[in-house]
């Protein structure tokens, strides 16, 4: 996996039919895309699931997980936590436990609980002074990722709020 210099964007798109309003949503990174903007999802939900991608992204923990070499080894560890509640990656890390609370998606970095990101896969993390956006793909499983400013990001998320 290598940290590709690219920016993440966020398409979305607001229609109306039958007088319901529906959202369409994905995240591009250079020709990755994360997310399906076929799939509409009540825009209600959408714009809940964007405000808690934001609180969860503001809360993101500023660990610096460089000790670990790989943002492979990270996003796998986070993956564990995440996926199926094993905490294993974290507890092995000294004093990680003591100063911060263990959560399974603490690190995700996707709108939770909508249709258009259903089985996507992506984290947000410290590594050395950078932060890092890591997903995984969902055609191929391979692991990718980008240094990403955080604050734009949420930026970017706030923009495509209702």
């Amino acid at each position: 996996m290598e940290n590709k210099k690219q920016t993440l964007q966020v398409l979305a798109k607001m229609p109306l039919w039958n007088e319901r309003k529906f959202a369409q949503c994905c995240f591009f990174i250079g020709d990755a895309v994360i997310g399906d903007f076929e799939q509409h999802m009540l825009l209600g939900s959408f714009d809940l699931a964007i405000r808690d991608l934001i609180d969860r992204l503001k809360n993101v923990p500023d660990y610096d997980f460089q000790f670990s070499k790989k943002t492979e080894k990270v996003f796998n560890g986070m993956s564990e936590a995440f996926l199926h509640g094993n905490f294993d990656f974290f507890q092995k890390i000294p004093g990680y436990t003591e100063t911060h609370e263990l959560a399974p998606n603490e690190f995700s970095a996707i709108p939770l609980a909508v249709e258009a990101f259903d089985g996507e896969e992506a984290y947000l993390f410290k590594f050395g002074t950078q932060w890092r956006f890591a997903w995984r793909q969902w055609e191929t499983k391979k692991v990718n990722c980008i240094s990403l400013d955080r604050d734009e990001f949420i930026e970017s998320l706030k923009s495509v709020l209702i």
